[in-house]
């Protein structure tokens, strides 16, 4: 598949962990977020413009909660995994100016530590997130709005995964972890485990294409994007990502997230992927059409 388009190289950059802030009121102005290596979180539009750098705890997992509803107003808000601190960490955006804030969050103790956290499910008033502990097990946590000087967290429930994992993505309450030394790994919500493969994925993410749901995973230092089934994670076909008609393609894809979310432009109403392309140091984008185009031109 071509790349669409690269993303302004930055100092620090880069690290892996990607995500998104639609805008559902104006699609051409949302955002891609990234967490640089050298920590906090850079927040990228569409042109490929670094908006802005928000300083901070290196993160290595990243969720966003894009339309939460906090005090009665629709705020983004994102949450980070500080693995270094064995801490969780909140984010709200003002959309305006791209300006991140720190948010007064309540405290996120995991028993075993934290090393990635991914979003399960967002509700009025509330979101629910993964948080991966540093052995063989994962929680899931509730933070609302109560009213309350620092939004409520609650464990909700925790569980034994296959293996330690690194990475997590969610789809339709499926809980997807990516463990380097144990696989790829699918789990209902409640922590059963429902398939699993060997391959030794980096990092992951979950899209549904022309009604195929499927997984995309890397192992961080291959030069492909590996597919599979997201319901037997049987392995599909192996993606490369070639140059497109200016932009050199992706040479290492580390970082990667998809979303069906309208971005707005031509390229971009149906969705896109991002990559973080660890040979370039740089992110870089395709458009979903061109992305559903290739994996079912190789069927």
């Amino acid at each position: 598949m071509t790349v669409t388009a690269a993303f302004t190289p930055v100092n620090g950059g880069g690290g892996g962990m990607v995500g998104f802030l639609p805008d559902p009121l104006a699609p051409s102005l949302g955002f891609v977020l990234s967490a640089p290596r050298d920590g906090g979180i850079d927040i990228f539009d569409l042109d490929g413009l670094l908006k802005t750098r928000h300083a901070g705890e290196r993160l290595t997992g990243l969720a966003t909660a894009p339309n939460f509803e906090l005090r009665g107003e629709s705020l983004p808000l994102i949450f980070g995994a500080a693995a270094d601190s064995n801490s969780v960490r909140g984010y709200a955006v003002i959309r305006d100016g791209a300006q991140v804030l720190d948010l007064p969050l309540g405290e996120i103790e995991p028993i075993n530590g934290v090393t990635g956290l991914c979003l399960l499910r967002e509700g009025a008033g509330f979101v629910e997130i993964v948080v991966l502990g540093t052995g063989a097990r994962a929680e899931i946590w509730r933070i609302r709005d109560a009213g309350d000087d620092v939004l409520g967290v609650e464990r909700i429930r925790d569980f034994p995964l296959p293996d330690p994992a690194r990475q997590c993505a969610t789809f339709d309450g499926d809980i997807y972890t990516a463990s380097p030394a144990g696989g790829l790994a699918r789990l209902s919500s409640d922590g059963t485990l429902l398939a699993g493969t060997a391959y030794p994925a980096a990092n992951l993410t979950v899209g549904e294409f022309n009604g195929t749901r499927l997984v995309l995973a890397t192992n961080g230092s291959g030069d492909t994007v590996e597919t599979f089934d997201a319901a037997t994670l049987e392995a599909g076909i192996s993606l490369d990502i070639v140059d497109g008609l200016s932009t050199p393609g992706v040479g290492i894809p580390a970082g990667l997230a998809v979303t069906d979310a309208d971005f707005g432009y031509t390229a971009y109403s149906n969705g896109l992927m991002a990559v973080f392309d660890a040979d370039a140091g740089r992110l870089k984008v395709i458009s979903r059409d061109v992305l559903t185009r290739a994996v079912f031109s190789n069927e």
